[in-house]
């Protein structure tokens, strides 16, 4: 990870501009997601200076990379879709199970605003970040580039399964 955050973009949250207000062939994204260097979640760092529920105790604390994660497109056999953002503590989870994972702000994770599509399983560049995970237990997606695997609010590491997903950055 890259220590201190790069141009941090005022975007408006998960509620940010809709796709069809953006110039012809340009791709939907939003700025301000970033590695929780305390419970190793991808979370969103927009709402300032509100910064979600870590399951280590506060607020996330946005370390490295400012994640410029792609919405509103279909899904492909490289990219899946049903990424959200959790309005109760802020972490992007996974929204395609009839379940919804276990929040750290209590209960399930709550979805809320765009349906982000994620790249996996293709080549990293200068742009992008691998190691990216979906958590079988709390279905957050989580940084799996360390020798240990963060904090997860369902008990103990985070586990991984599934797509390396493979995440662009500014």
């Amino acid at each position: 990870m890259t220590a201190g955050l790069v141009g941090a973009t005022a975007a408006t949250g998960a509620l940010a501009t809709p796709a069809s207000a953006k110039p012809a062939g340009a791709q939907a994204t939003q700025t301000s997601w970033a590695f929780c260097s305390k419970c190793f979640v991808m979370h969103f760092w927009g709402y300032k200076p509100n910064y979600g529920v870590c399951p280590t105790g506060g607020g996330h604390t946005a370390q490295g990379y400012n994640f410029n994660l792609p919405h509103s497109l279909p899904e492909t056999s490289t990219a899946q879709a049903n990424w959200r953002f959790c309005q109760k503590c802020f972490s992007m989870f996974f929204w395609g199970y009839p379940t919804d994972g276990v929040c750290p702000a209590g209960g399930p994770h709550s979805a809320q605003g765009f349906n982000f599509t994620l790249p996996h399983d293709v080549p990293a560049n200068l742009y992008s970040q691998n190691d990216w995970r979906f958590c079988q237990k709390c279905f957050s997606m989580f940084f799996w580039g360390y020798p240990t695997d963060g904090v997860c609010k369902a008990g103990g590491a985070h586990s991984a399964q599934g797509f390396n997903f493979v995440l662009p950055h500014l």
